[in-house]
């Protein structure tokens, strides 16, 4: 094609199965506007055009036999690049391949896109999961001298839709298609949304905390009429300070200065944290409110270690705040005790309920969340009787409180019905969890974060009550939001897969229930860099599926590490330990270790007799296993 201008800058090829994908690409790709300083440049792959138009999309199905034809081939010699749409569709489209071999023939390999839209690359490597490849042997491969597909791999550049967000997708395929840098083009967007967002910081930003600045901080206080005067003042004060910080927490965003890549939400909150510490010393309620809601957003994203690291720089402060500051300590705990740090958890809960005074009836929204994470804790401590006391009390407060967040009841709904599950009450339970999904969907919408949680946790309850192809269904519903909201190394995407292998294991899949266990793990271990009791119940269960595969000793060292685990973040014998020596025992049962076995589970019946109770449903329903073998 030397010296000529190519018709077309690009040809999809897609197998048709994947069809939604192309139509909104192509439209997309079509009508990308690139940036007006951009046009011109000189790249490798000539001079930057304003518009990518025309890309080329087949919309016919192609021939059941034949070739390609000449209308195709003639577009593919007219293409100057090659966008494969890759899933495991195209892996099986022999259309799709041929289009590839084509277009190299043509032009080589270097101009070939991949656009990852479902499966895995080189799953075919993997043995039992080639169904899941979405590279097409032309696209892993390099063509010969010879025009033949040869049998060098090859490391196909590919955006990547699972885990990127539409228009980062775009970006990285206008940047292959104009030989711009990804950044060039990163950083004149954000310079254009910045500049949309500092024109709206002012007045919408200020007018929307400064509307809602009493309700903010001002909610559960009730004092006598004499008084509302002054508290008045003091909270348009502390809503304006928080004004002017939010405001000013926005325009620290200098794009001219700064890589784009850091002008995220998570930007935000760190800036946000680090000026709270600073320039709000002198003022505590307003820094407790702030760091509290702070601390909150990172909980939510699973990021606890930044959560407490912006609450501990600031404790004396938050004391300081007396009553309001007790929201921030709460916070606080939830960290503690995400991070399997009961003790830590338990502690800050009292010391933050001993910051609410001792009137019962003030302040009854933050004691309701205080008795909600109160109960988490007894229940992850292994008592559950105290725990679902705490969350009736919970519950009840809430009610007292008409402005507690829905969040927050709906929080103690899917805790109660965790509860209640465990103790083998799974219709009781499906009814506190489906109040809590309702909840959830009615003021959060379908596509929320904690909807997709309320979903994890009916997929655990109907695991435990044997309703596999429920639990499947529910924990797949989970999964599609979790990946739609969270990073890929998210810890509480973590959970839901484990969950989903727990549930594949019970169905007997052991391949798919090993590749979910793994990829939590591997989670897990990134995000805590350090033992922990749910990274121990993810190995209990890999550890069922390598006996299953007849790995009795891999089955038996993801104990060992399993054990490890619950030493180090219970601190002291726990249910799970217990549990732990049940699962060891029916492996080794499996394998025809039988006196080793049944030792196994003396041990661990006794454990949970000493945790539980000999009565607890979960004691019973291990003594049952332990009795058949």
């Amino acid at each position: 094609m030397a010296g000529e201008i190519p018709r077309y800058r690009a040809f999809i090829s897609y197998s048709h199965r994947d069809a939604k994908h192309v139509a909104w690409l192509h439209r997309r790709l079509e009508t990308y506007a690139i940036p007006r300083n951009l046009v011109g440049t000189q790249t490798p792959v000539g001079n930057v055009p304003k518009r990518l138009a025309p890309i080329f999309r087949d919309q016919d199905e192609l021939p059941a036999a034949g070739n390609l034809g000449a209308e195709l081939t003639a577009a593919l010699t007219n293409s100057m690049f090659l966008i494969v749409i890759c899933s495991p569709a195209a892996n099986t489209s022999r259309w799709v391949n041929e289009e590839i071999l084509a277009f190299k023939r043509l032009h080589g390999d270097d101009r070939v896109l991949g656009l990852i839209v479902g499966g895995s690359p080189f799953a075919s490597d993997r043995p039992g999961n080639e169904d899941q490849e979405c590279f097409p042997k032309a696209l892993r491969f390099h063509i010969g001298p010879d025009g033949e597909l040869s049998d060098t791999p090859a490391e196909p550049i590919a955006a990547d839709l699972r885990h990127d967000g539409r228009e980062r997708v775009v970006r990285k395929l206008v940047a292959g298609l104009t030989g711009l840098r990804f950044d060039d083009l990163v950083r004149r967007e954000t310079q254009r949304r910045m500049r949309r967002m500092a024109a709206l910081t002012t007045g919408s930003m200020a007018g929307m905390v400064l509307a809602g600045g009493l309700a903010f901080y001002a909610n559960e206080r009730r004092i006598e009429a004499d008084a509302q005067r002054k508290i008045a003042e003091r909270e348009s004060a502390m809503a304006q300070a928080a004004s002017d910080y939010l405001v000013g927490t926005f325009e620290l965003s200098n794009p001219a200065t700064e890589s784009p890549k850091t002008i995220t939400a998570l930007t935000i909150l760190a800036r946000g944290a680090e000026r709270a510490h600073t320039e709000l010393a002198a003022q505590p309620l307003v820094q407790a409110r702030l760091l509290a809601t702070l601390a909150r957003a990172y909980n939510g994203l699973g990021l606890t270690k930044e959560s407490e690291a912006a609450l501990l720089g600031s404790l004396p402060q938050i004391r300081k705040a007396g009553a309001l500051g007790a929201d921030a300590l709460l916070q606080l705990a939830v960290s503690y005790q995400h991070e399997g740090r009961m003790d830590a958890a338990m502690a800050t809960v009292v010391q933050a309920e001993g910051m609410l005074g001792s009137k019962p009836d003030s302040f009854p929204a933050t004691r309701a969340l205080a008795a909600e994470i109160r109960g988490r804790i007894l229940i992850a401590n292994g008592n559950p009787k105290g725990g679902v006391a705490s969350l009736d009390r919970a519950l009840t407060l809430y009610r007292q409180a008409p402005s507690a967040p829905v969040r927050d009841v709906a929080e103690a709904y899917v805790i109660r019905g965790m509860s209640q599950s465990d103790d083998g009450q799974f219709d009781d339970a499906e009814s506190s969890l489906s109040t809590a999904l309702a909840m959830y969907r009615g003021a959060l919408g379908d596509r929320h974060l904690r909807t997709g949680l309320a979903w994890y946790s009916l997929a655990l309850n109907e695991l435990a009550a044997g309703r596999l192809p429920a639990a499947e269904k529910s924990i797949a519903r989970s999964l599609e939001i979790e990946r739609a909201v969270l990073d890929p190394d998210n810890p509480t995407l973590a959970e839901s897969l484990s969950m989903q292998g727990q549930i594949y294991q019970a169905q007997h899949r052991p391949a798919a229930a090993a590749g979910a266990l793994q990829e939590a793990i591997a989670i897990w271990k990134k995000a805590y860099g350090h033992p922990h009791y749910q990274i121990g119940i993810a190995l209990v269960y890999l550890a069922l599926v390598e006996s299953d595969r007849g790995r009795v000793d891999a089955a038996l060292a993801d104990l060992a590490e399993a054990k490890h685990n619950y030493d180090v973040s219970y601190g002291k014998l726990h249910p799970n330990h217990g549990d732990l020596l049940v699962n060891r025992a029916t492996i080794l049962a499996k394998a025809g270790r039988r006196a080793e076995a049944i030792a196994d589970c003396a041990g661990g019946i006794k454990i949970l007799g000493q945790t539980l109770g000999p009565d607890a449903a979960f004691t019973k329903s291990d003594a049952a296993i332990c009795a058949k073998l």
